[in-house]
């Protein structure tokens, strides 16, 4: 399959302020991310709170300049990209955010939400916006007297349904999922999941889908990123990363979720501590304060990324975990 997306290391740093009279410090906020993306293949970033996800997803759909690294949507590069091509490429991305409430204007009519994609990018007639918007209001759910209603006008799962339908309007090549589902009741979160699905089947869309509840990533990814401090740890398949988690960190996130059946001999992994101060990240491995397996080299010597049991994985000592 074709490689829609490609992030060759990609960083997003920023200069804030450490308080009166104490000058400035940097906060990587992501710090050397590297992946492809192929169509209608999902790649699902997890992580803890702080740890580069929504960075990420602010990067990707040009909301935020990368401050370094280089970022390929189509084959193009984004960073040489002139005003015209950053539309197309605008165009060719699009986001679903995290909270259904705040990504709706409370003012529009829920048609006129949708045909807007369309009128600012397209020279469709008002007829033939208004026939695409009910074509995609149909494939997400909602009824075709739906259009004249405002948003206040829906519940949580048919306004995550509305922005999901504003993002496939102009049938992207990227859709970034920021948190898509968190903010759903969990008996709409299979709904609102499947309906995510369905439509990447219908349109061979590539979905990076952000991420902390790691069994909704088990239901929808193909592969996996786990991101720590603005780092991946861990890059590969889901079936190889769910089965044998390489890193100490996806061991520990994935040892936090609940499962129907729960092996009983299956040590659980607690992490302790807080996540590290961003502006002054520790030495070494930036996981090694809090992980259970760390010695005197992971506090002085920084893992790379490399190539170990079918993934990438950042770990002095992760042959250890190989079965």
């Amino acid at each position: 399959m074709a490689v829609v997306l490609t992030a060759r290391d990609l960083t997003r740093h920023y200069e804030v302020s450490r308080g009166l009279f104490k000058g400035h410090a940097l906060v990587r906020a992501l710090n050397g991310v590297s992946f492809e993306l192929e169509a209608g293949k999902t790649l699902a970033v997890v992580g803890e709170s702080g740890c580069g996800k929504s960075t990420l997803a602010r990067a990707l759909t040009l909301i935020e300049e990368p401050s370094s690294g280089s970022l390929k949507i189509a084959g193009q590069e984004v960073a040489g990209a002139d005003k015209a091509q950053r539309k197309q490429l605008r165009k060719d991305v699009q986001m679903v955010f995290q909270s259904p409430y705040a990504s709706l204007n409370p003012r529009q009519k829920v048609g006129d939400q949708l045909g807007e994609p369309l009128l600012i990018n397209t020279n469709l007639s008002a007829a033939e916006r208004r026939e695409k918007v009910q074509a995609m209001m149909k494939q997400v759910g909602l009824r075709p007297e739906h259009y004249q209603r405002y948003p206040h006008m829906f519940s949580g799962g048919q306004r995550q349904r509305i922005a999901l339908a504003r993002a496939m309007m102009l049938q992207p090549k990227v859709l970034v999922a920021d948190e898509p589902t968190s903010a759903l009741d969990v008996s709409i979160q299979a709904q609102v999941l499947n309906l995510f699905m369905d439509l990447q089947q219908e349109f061979n869309t590539a979905y990076v889908f952000i991420s902390h509840n790691l069994a909704v990533v088990q239901h929808v990814a193909d592969d996996v990123m786990v991101m720590y401090l603005g780092r991946p740890v861990e890059v590969g398949p889901k079936e190889d990363i769910y089965a044998r988690p390489l890193h100490p960190y996806t061991q520990a996130l994935l040892s936090a979720t609940p499962t129907i059946h729960p092996d009983p001999n299956k040590p659980k992994i607690k992490i302790v501590g807080e996540l590290p101060n961003p502006m002054n990240p520790p030495p070494g491995c930036a996981f090694h304060k809090r992980c259970p397996y760390a010695t005197a080299r992971c506090s002085s010597e920084e893992p790379q990324l490399r190539a170990l049991d079918n993934r990438q994985v950042a770990c002095h000592y992760a042959e250890q975990f190989v079965a």
